[in-house]
C-alpha cells in the first residue's frame, strides 16, 4: 500500500515505516493515558463554567425542567441568567422573530402567575445530550444524581488550649461531627467528560497521524507534527473539564478529515460528506462563530460537488443545527442564545457577579483599547503565538501549503488562513467578548481552530528536516508550547503563566 504525498518532487510514498509506527504508537497511547489520568484524578465540577452546564443535566434528570434553581450546585456558578418563566406577549415595536417564538409557544408557557427562574447561559444542546445519554442509567439505578455517601470519621487527638492559660495546652482524643462525602455524581459525570473529550482525542490523534502519513513529506514534519498535536496545544489541558471549546475542536477535525478526503479523491463517498456536514455544522453548535466555518465548507464543496453536497452535506447538517434550535427553544422560549442578553437585567440582577465584575471579567465593564487587546490575544499574555508558539509554524506552513499541488491541502490552509483572520477580526472587535474568556489557559474562543493550524502545521515544519537552526527554532517552540500545556493541566479555569508572571514583577494588575 502507498500513501500519495504533496512535495515538491512529487512521487509516491511507501506505507508507514517501523519507526513512525512505534513513533505513533507511543505518542498516541501515552498523550491519551495522561490525559485520562489527569481527566480521573481532577475534581468532576472545576469552575463556574462547567458547573453551569452539569446544573442543567441534573435539572433534566432531576426535575425535568431547563431551569436550575433548586440545582445543589445552582449558587457555585455565575454562568446563568434569571429570566420569567412565562413569555410575555409581544409589544407592537417587537420584531418578527419575538412574535413568531410567541406564536408557536405552548399555552402554558403565556398563561399563570410569573416567576424569575434561574437558567444555564450556556446553550441547552450539550447539556441535553448529557442528560439524554444518562438517562437509562439513572432509571436503572434509581440513585439520584446529588446523592452523597456518609462516611463516620475516625477518632484522632486534637490540640486544645487552655483558656485560662494560652501558653499551654493538651490533646484530646475526639471523633471529628462533620462525616466524610463521597458525592455519587462523579460516577454519573466522570464517564461523560471521558466520553466526550479523552475518546475523541485518542480518535483525533489517530486520524491525525494518517493524515501526516499523506501529507507530511519528510520525518521532522511527521514527528514533531503529531508530537505537537498530543501534547503542544491547550486542548490537552481542557480535556479534563466539561466545556464546548474541546467539543467544538475535535468536531471540526472530523469535518475537515473527510473533506480533505473528498478534495482529493476523483471519486468522493457519500460518508465523507455526511461526515463533513455533520460534523461542520456541530462545530457551530458549539462555537456560535464556527457558523463561518460551515458555510464556507459548504460553499466550497458545492461549487466541486453540487449534487452531493446538496443530498448528502446539507442534510447532515440541519440535524445538529435543528438540534441547537429546538433545545435553545425548549430551555428559554427563544431562538437566540442567552448570550445575546449579556449586559441586560437577566445577567445583571440583583447579587449577580455580573454586576461587579472581577479580574478580567472587569473588562467588560471598562474594556481595553482594540490595539492593547489584539496585542494580547496575539503575542501577549493570553497570546495565540506567545502561549503556543508551535502555531505560529502553523501559519507558515499555510502559506507554503497553499502553493501545493494537493487542492485539498491548499484550500483547507486558505480556509484556516480565512477563519484565523475572521475569528481574531470578530473577537477583537466584539464588546461582549473582549474579556479574554475570563480566568482561563489560552483564549479559549479560538481552540476550535488548533485542528486547523494542525492541519497547515507540517508544511511549515519541513524544512527543520535539513536545516538546524529551523530544527531548533521549531523544537524550542514546540517546548514552550507543551510548556504553557504543563503549567494549565492543574488547573484549565485560571490564568496563564504569562499572566502570573507580568503580575508578579508588576507589570499588570487585575481588579481583584
Amino acid at each position: 500500500m502507498a500513501y500519495p504525498i504533496d512535495s515538491e518532487e512529487g512521487g509516491l510514498r511507501p506505507e508507514r515505516s517501523q519507526a513512525r509506527q512505534f513513533v505513533a504508537m507511543l505518542v498516541i497511547g501515552v498523550a491519551t493515558a495522561l490525559v485520562l489520568g489527569v481527566t480521573v484524578r481532577s475534581p468532576t465540577q472545576l469552575e463556574a463554567n462547567d458547573i453551569s452546564r452539569w446544573c442543567t443535566v441534573w435539572s433534566l434528570l432531576e426535575r425535568g425542567t431547563y431551569a436550575i434553581d433548586e440545582s445543589p450546585w445552582q449558587a457555585r456558578t455565575q454562568d446563568k441568567v434569571r429570566k420569567a418563566d412565562k413569555l410575555a406577549e409581544p409589544g407592537n415595536g417587537a420584531s418578527a422573530l419575538t412574535r413568531f417564538e410567541y406564536a408557536i409557544a405552548p399555552r402554558s408557557w403565556k398563561t399563570g402567575p410569573v416567576t424569575e427562574r434561574f437558567y444555564s447561559s450556556k446553550p441547552p444542546l450539550l447539556p441535553t445530550v448529557i442528560a439524554g445519554a444518562l438517562y437509562p442509567f439513572r432509571k436503572a439505578t434509581g440513585v439520584p444524581l446529588e446523592k452523597e455517601v456518609l462516611t463516620d470519621r475516625s477518632p484522632r487527638y486534637v490540640q486544645k488550649i487552655d483558656p485560662a492559660n494560652p501558653s499551654r495546652f493538651t490533646y484530646v482524643l475526639e471523633t471529628p461531627k462533620d462525616k466524610i462525602k463521597w458525592p455519587v455524581y462523579v460516577f454519573y459525570f466522570k464517564p461523560i467528560v471521558i466520553l466526550l473529550n479523552v475518546l475523541p482525542m485518542f480518535v483525533f490523534l489517530i486520524l491525525y497521524s494518517r493524515f501526516l502519513d499523506r501529507y507530511a513529506v519528510n520525518d521532522w514534519s511527521w514527528m514533531a507534527s503529531l508530537f505537537a498535536a498530543a501534547f503542544g496545544t491547550l486542548l490537552f489541558a481542557f480535556d479534563q473539564t466539561l466545556n464546548n471549546h474541546t467539543v467544538a475542536a475535535y468536531s471540526a477535525f472530523f469535518a475537515l478529515y473527510p473533506f480533505l478526503k473528498i478534495w482529493d479523491d476523483d471519486s468522493p463517498t457519500r460518508a465523507n460528506f455526511l461526515a463533513a456536514g455533520f460534523f461542520a455544522a456541530f462545530t457551530a453548535c458549539n462555537e456560535l462563530p464556527a457558523a463561518l466555518f460551515g458555510l464556507l465548507l459548504f460553499l466550497v464543496l458545492l461549487a466541486r460537488w453540487p449534487g452531493k453536497t446538496l443530498k448528502y452535506f446539507v442534510p447532515a447538517a440541519v440535524i445538529p443545527c435543528l438540534a441547537f434550535l429546538i433545545t435553545q427553544y425548549a430551555a428559554m422560549g427563544q431562538f437566540k442564545p442567552a448570550y445575546e442578553d449579556f449586559g441586560t437585567k437577566a445577567y445583571e440582577y440583583e447579587g449577580s457577579y455580573w454586576t461587579t465584575p472581577l479580574e478580567f471579567d472587569y473588562f467588560n465593564k471598562a474594556p481595553e483599547s482594540k490595539s492593547v487587546y489584539l496585542l494580547h490575544m496575539l503575542i501577549g499574555h493570553h497570546g495565540v503565538f506567545s502561549l503556543t508558539p508551535i502555531a505560529l509554524f502553523a501559519i507558515i506552513g499555510a502559506f507554503r501549503a497553499m502553493r501545493r499541488e494537493s487542492k485539498g491541502l491548499a484550500a483547507t490552509a486558505a480556509l484556516t488562513l480565512v477563519l484565523t483572520i475572521a475569528m481574531v477580526a470578530f473577537y477583537d472587535w466584539n464588546p461582549k467578548a473582549r474579556n479574554y474568556g475570563g480566568s482561563t489557559q489560552g483564549l479559549r474562543w479560538l481552540f476550535w481552530l488548533i485542528p486547523f493550524w494542525m492541519i497547515t502545521l507540517p508544511p511549515g515544519l519541513e524544512p527543520g528536516q535539513d536545516r538546524r537552526v529551523y530544527r531548533w527554532l521549531s523544537l524550542i517552540a514546540l517546548m514552550v508550547s507543551v510548556f504553557s500545556v504543563g503549567y494549565a493541566i492543574r488547573h484549565p479555569w485560571s490564568h496563564p503563566w504569562i499572566v502570573d508572571l507580568m503580575e508578579q514583577l508588576g507589570l499588570y494588575s487585575l481588579k481583584r
